[in-house]
């Protein structure tokens, strides 16, 4: 068994795939080693969603269990790029892993989270109905790569059956835990000398959706306003076809695009994030948490100092607020420890993502690992060594 505690973030392009081993002791109090697997995924559109890294990365997740179940997996959020790793593995590789625990975010329960919080379930069907005008429209013209990224990491035809296989991943029929902040996790994890806190998202995920202009839904919610541009003050491009541009400009106009923003965010807001602490470290994994999730995060599970953040959403300016990041990340660690970043980001998937302001602020702060400087399919290791006087590592593989 590992000496430390080893995280291991594999590259798998646009999106997310995080192995933890964990040293604990068991019941009988004998030294083990404890895995946690936080997602696995990644963009459906463009380079940054090739399934043929998942090939090595689930071959290695399947070689370091070594034919035992994981002890935990954690599904963050229903978007694509997080969720759809493990059904890809079980139909394309033959590769299928079960999980003693299984955590969820609370709102991929489906029909019985949404009858518990009304309010949500009418902003969700709000969000529903605006995606399939959305895609509707965008059937019709020529797709800019950031948007139809947007559109298919949103798709809920397709994250429905990979967030069904995941919740089949018990051990002997082990239902979810589908867990909010408030959760009571006692019982519900492997981990008897690490301490873990759930500091998102909050239970009812209707504060997470914003306004939606009106144009796509007949009706105006939460005051909302319509988003305009100056359409007739714009011509095409050299090169660029005429009525493919204008179809854009009418999406961008028409309140279109900030509904596929809004329905975005709820998403991202909605991911578990997970606090462990271990041997005087603190971790951070904050799945894709937005402003939103940072701002009650901050007001209601008090945000502390950490020695290991996983950058939220891929690196985006949003998924970083600088007010949180001062509570996480302080200008000086406060107990003068080394401290470690690491991004999981592709360029050219999302449009404005990675933004090279939030990464530059992150080096500043701590050291910055990020996977676009690892080939495809390969990982970085960090390990937190058992002394807390130690220093962390960081190497690469295989």
């Amino acid at each position: 068994m590992a000496s430390g505690l080893r995280i291991r973030i594999y590259n798998v392009l646009f999106g997310d795939a995080i192995l933890l081993t964990v040293p604990e002791i068991d019941g009988e109090g004998r030294e083990v080693g404890i895995n946690v697997l936080i997602d696995v995924g990644n963009a459906l559109a463009g380079e940054g969603g090739r399934d043929d890294v998942f090939g090595s990365v689930l071959e290695n997740i399947r070689d370091e269990l070594d034919g035992a179940p994981l002890d935990l997996y954690v599904m963050t959020h229903e978007h694509m790029d997080h969720v759809q790793g493990l059904l890809h593995g079980a139909k394309k590789l033959g590769i299928e892993f079960k999980a003693r625990h299984l955590w969820m975010t609370a709102s991929s329960e489906g029909a019985a989270y949404y009858d518990r919080f009304p309010t949500a379930k009418k902003k969700r069907l709000a969000a529903l109905a605006a995606y399939e005008s959305v895609a509707a429209f965008l059937a019709k013209t020529a797709v800019p790569l950031g948007i139809q990224g947007l559109l298919s990491i949103n798709n809920p035809r397709s994250s429905t059956d990979c967030v069904a296989y995941i919740s089949g991943r018990g051990i002997d029929g082990t239902r979810p835990l589908y867990a909010d902040r408030t959760s009571d996790i006692e019982g519900r994890h492997p981990f008897r000398r690490t301490h873990v806190r759930l500091l998102a998202p909050e239970a009812d995920t209707s504060i997470y959706y914003g306004p939606l202009p009106p144009r796509t839904l007949g009706l105006m919610l939460d005051g909302a306003a319509h988003a305009s541009l100056a359409a007739e003050s714009v011509t095409p491009p050299a090169g660029v076809s005429a009525g493919h541009f204008f179809d854009l400009v009418e999406f961008r106009s028409s309140g279109l695009m900030a509904n596929l923003r809004t329905i975005d965010k709820a998403a991202n807001n909605s991911s578990l994030a997970l606090e462990f602490e271990w041997n005087g470290w603190r971790l951070l994994f904050p799945g894709d948490a937005e402003e939103k999730s940072w701002e009650m995060m901050d007001r209601e599970a008090k945000l502390r100092p950490v020695h290991f953040l996983k950058v939220s959403h891929h690196g985006s300016s949003n998924g970083s607020p600088p007010r949180q990041i001062d509570k996480v990340l302080p200008e000086t660690a406060l107990d003068g420890k080394p401290r470690i970043v690491v991004v999981s980001t592709h360029d050219g998937s999302y449009s404005g993502v990675p933004d090279g302001d939030t990464l530059h602020l992150l080096a500043a702060r701590a050291q910055l690992c990020d996977t676009r400087s690892i080939p495809d399919g390969s990982w970085f290791d960090i390990t937190f060594p058992a002394d807390d006087d130690g220093v962390p590592t960081i190497t690469r593989g295989p």
